[in-house]
C-alpha cells in the first residue's frame, strides 16, 4: 500500500447531500496536494446511499474514497476505522458539513510541517468562536474542555473537538490505549495520551458554524455524551498520576 502525505478523514451517516461540495471544497483547499492525499469518508452504512454517492465522486476525484465501516457505534469508532486504513504521514479531520473550514485544515497541515505532533482547531480559544450552537451545548461543551483541564491536565482549550490534525505515528503508538467509540470521549481518550507523553500541542482559534438548515442533522446527543464522558474522566484521572505511561 503506497504511502501519502495527507490523509483527511471525513465520518459520515446519512450525508448524500453534502458529499460532492465537501470533495470539492476539500480538493479546491489543497489543490496543490492532489498528487500526495486522499480523502476517506467513512460510512457507517447509510441506507441514505450516501456509499454510492461517495463511488461516484471517486470515479472523477480518485483522491476520494469510501472506506465501510458497516456498523454505526459511534463517532470516535468512525475515526478509528478512519485512522486505521489511512496511509498518510499525516492525518487530518473535518465534519462533513464543512462547519470548519478546509482552509483552517490547511493550517493545521502546516503547523504539522512545522514540527508539531498534534494541531487543534479551537473554538474557545481567543479569537476563536462558535455559531448557531444551541446554549446547553455551548455550555456543555466548554464545561467538558474546563474539566479536561483541571483533572486530567490536558493544557487545550478544545480538547473534544474532532477539528484537528497529527502525526499517524500517534495512532500507531497510542490506539492501543483508547477503548472509547464516543463523542468526545474518543478524541478526550486520544488527546489525553498525548499530552501524558509530552508530545508537542498546538491550537489554532478557527471559526465553527453549526449545519445550515436543509444539510442534515447533527448526530451527536448530549444525553448520549456525557455519561461515557463522566465515567472516562474517573478512569483517566486515576492513570494521569500512575507511573506506568
Amino acid at each position: 500500500m503506497k504511502a501519502v502525505k495527507l490523509s483527511i478523514i471525513v465520518p459520515v451517516y446519512n450525508e448524500k447531500q453534502v458529499i460532492e461540495k465537501t470533495s470539492d471544497k476539500l480538493l479546491a483547499a489543497f489543490q496543490g496536494f492532489h498528487n500526495q492525499m486522499e480523502i476517506l469518508f467513512v460510512d457507517d452504512n447509510s441506507p441514505d446511499g450516501t456509499a454510492q454517492e461517495v463511488l461516484r465522486i471517486s470515479e472523477r476525484s480518485p483522491q476520494v474514497q469510501l472506506v465501510q465501516h458497516g456498523k454505526k457505534e459511534g463517532i470516535g469508532a468512525a475515526h478509528r476505522a478512519g485512522y486505521e486504513s489511512s496511509r498518510g504521514e499525516y492525518i487530518l479531520c473535518i465534519d462533513a458539513d464543512l462547519s470548519q473550514s478546509p482552509e483552517d485544515l490547511l493550517k493545521i497541515k502546516d503547523k504539522l510541517d512545522d514540527g508539531y505532533d498534534l494541531v487543534i482547531g479551537s473554538r474557545y480559544m481567543s479569537n476563536g468562536k462558535q455559531f448557531g450552537k444551541s446554549p446547553i451545548r455551548d455550555i456543555g461543551s466548554r464545561g467538558m474542555n474546563l474539566l479536561c483541564r483541571l483533572l486530567l491536565g490536558i493544557k487545550l482549550t478544545d480538547c473534544t473537538h474532532t477539528f484537528r490534525g497529527f502525526r499517524a505515528e500517534l495512532f500507531r503508538e497510542y490506539g492501543h490505549k483508547i477503548s472509547s467509540k464516543g463523542h468526545p470521549a474518543f478524541q478526550v481518550e486520544f488527546s489525553f495520551w498525548i499530552a501524558k507523553n509530552r508530545k508537542k500541542m498546538l491550537e489554532l482559534p478557527i471559526f465553527f458554524k453549526e449545519r445550515e438548515d436543509g444539510l442534515g442533522e447533527s448526530k451527536i446527543s448530549i444525553k448520549k455524551e456525557v455519561p461515557p464522558f463522566l465515567k472516562l474522566l474517573g478512569r483517566l484521572f486515576i492513570k494521569r498520576f500512575s507511573i506506568n505511561k
